[in-house]
């Protein structure tokens, strides 16, 4: 199975009741050849035993699946075992309950077709919450690392990209267990590559779990996110560091009705760290704007950011 174009790499870590979803979705792909890597995170309720009994019921030659074990927690240390292993130029990571169509590793294989010097392909995704409402987000191919640092666009779901340029970028970070997809995106992104947008159509299911702690509160955001800040800002050119901080603004306004000293905080780390009395007066707006349940923040400061 050499011939194999692409290598979907997917962690797993106690999901033995609810991974055959995903892995059903997966089985149906059109696209033949096709490689399957299934990382065990330390499972420890026969999520082991699931993956190998699907794996001796799907695989054949044209549809390889790779079983691996990686001891170190975390999905980021798993997404690298499973990196490591990839021998198709293009990579795909997936999550081990979200879905995705039967046409959606060929619709991503024709626009690689069609865009031979394209490095990332991106795709918008449909997410289904806890609370049972549905939202579609966006992947973007213009103004990347704005997009990926308010917008998500390179959330884990959302793109495949040349396994060398994944490499190149240094795979994920296993210390970062917050936005780590959009630290490791921030990194492919400084390295200039081209992306190109899939199209309109909806191939990708996001279903958001209990065990997400960036899909259950804001809280644990403000505590968390500052060692993916941290790495995204030092991708950034020198004029363009002030949008970290304008992202710490708007999470803390965000998270400010559960933790408000925690918000506060951030706001002041901000305002400590800004001399220019304009900006304090900016920061001071867009958290004020977002605390009282504005939106959109980060689109109306694009201009002057």
């Amino acid at each position: 199975m050499d011939n194999a174009r692409i290598s979907i790499v997917i962690p797993v870590y106690n999901r033995a009741g609810i991974v055959q979803r995903t892995l059903a979705s997966v089985a149906s792909q059109t696209a033949r050849p096709l490689d399957i890597i299934l990382v065990d995170n330390n499972s420890t309720d026969g999520t082991v035993e699931v993956l190998g009994r699907w794996k001796n019921t799907v695989q054949d030659d044209a549809f390889r699946v790779t079983v691996l074990s990686e001891k170190k927690p975390g999905a980021a240390a798993a997404r690298n075992r499973g990196l490591e292993a990839v021998t198709t130029e293009w990579v795909m990571f997936f999550d081990s309950d979200d879905t995705m169509a039967p046409l959606h590793i060929s619709r991503a294989l024709l626009v690689i077709d069609d865009n031979p010097r394209a490095d990332i392909i991106g795709w918008d995704v449909m997410r289904h919450d806890l609370k049972g409402n549905s939202s579609r987000n966006k992947f973007s191919a213009t103004r990347c690392q704005w997009h990926s640092l308010f917008n998500g666009s390179m959330a884990t779901l959302r793109w495949c990209a040349r396994t060398a340029l994944v490499r190149r970028a240094g795979g994920w970070n296993p210390d970062i267990r917050f936005w780590d997809d959009i630290e490791l995106g921030a990194r492919m992104l400084a390295l200039n590559p081209m992306a190109v947008h899939a199209g309109k159509e909806i191939t990708v299911f996001v279903h958001e779990s209990a065990e997400c702690i960036s899909c259950t509160s804001n809280a644990p955001t403000l505590s968390l996110m500052e060692p993916a800040l941290q790495s995204i800002a030092r991708t950034l050119p020198p004029g363009k560091k002030n949008w970290c901080e304008l992202k710490r603004v708007i999470q803390a306004a965000i998270s400010a009705a559960e933790d408000p000293r925690a918000a506060r905080d951030v706001l002041n780390s901000v305002l400590g760290r800004t001399s220019s009395p304009a900006w304090r007066m900016i920061w001071h707006a867009a958290y004020t704007y977002t605390r009282l349940g504005g939106r959109g923040a980060a689109r109306i400061l694009r201009p002057m950011m």
